[in-house]
């Protein structure tokens, strides 16, 4: 069923004849004619029948005529929609991100982003590296900002930008005020570790590992808001990520 079909349909109900549809879509009658045979054949039905020189609708062509209008109306805005899809006006984006990305840069990117694209819908979810990257490889995120994913996930990955690692200590904690502080300075200190889906884990346990620094104390949080209250109350010092 084609969207000029229903139009020539409700055309020739309102206009009262085929003759007088013709003129108002300035169509052939012949075209007309077409239109309505097309429908007809694929519904199955006559929409029409003649008694005398006027067209009256059949039982059928008063069903359809009930649910034409509304029809019409959804197949015009599904158009418009796909319209705005093709043009980059619409649709739907889902977007992951990884913290504190998310917490410190998104938010007014997002909201610039939305002003620019009002009509298009946008879900950010966020998560660390071990739960975003799948979800882009499934297909669930369109795509993600996050650390660079394991080489055999067939993920594409285009840095952005590049954070500092630093190291979060109480404010009294004798290497507070070291400078400069190496990683080798960390021996025999409790450090806090984030969850092992976190993508800066590897880096920190790396460079830890490679100065001959075990970094397994045996804790791991996955909040970076809870190891800093917990660096706070003294209960250990943790390498983490600032942004530069």
């Amino acid at each position: 069923m084609e969207l000029r079909q229903l139009e020539t349909f409700l055309t020739i109900v309102r206009e009262g004849s085929f003759v007088k549809a013709a003129e108002k879509l300035q169509y052939a009658q012949s075209t007309i004619t077409i239109h309505i045979q097309q429908l007809e054949a694929e519904l199955g039905v006559k929409l029409f029948a003649r008694q005398g020189k006027q067209m009256q609708l059949t039982e059928a062509g008063k069903a359809l005529w009930e649910q034409a209008d509304a029809l019409r109306q959804r197949a015009v805005a599904l158009q418009q929609a796909m319209q705005e899809i093709i043009a980059g006006d619409a649709g739907h984006i889902r977007l992951g991100a990884i913290e504190p990305t998310a917490s410190l840069r998104l938010a007014p990117l997002l909201i610039a982003f939305s002003h620019e694209f009002p009509k298009l819908q946008l879900t950010l979810e966020v998560g660390n590296a071990a739960m975003v990257n799948p979800r882009v490889s499934s297909g669930d995120l369109d795509f993600a900002i996050s650390s660079p994913p394991e080489s055999h996930t067939g993920l594409a990955f285009e840095p952005l930008f590049f954070e500092a690692l630093s190291i979060l200590l109480p404010e009294h904690h004798p290497l507070a005020h070291k400078e400069p502080l190496e990683a080798a300075d960390l021996k025999g200190q409790r450090i806090l570790l984030t969850d092992r889906g976190c993508g800066y884990r590897a880096v920190v346990e790396k460079a830890l590992l490679s100065q001959g620094v075990n970094p397994f104390s045996g804790i791991e949080m996955g909040s970076i808001e809870v190891i800093k209250q917990a660096v706070q109350g003294k209960w250990g010092s943790r390498c983490f990520q600032v942004l530069q």
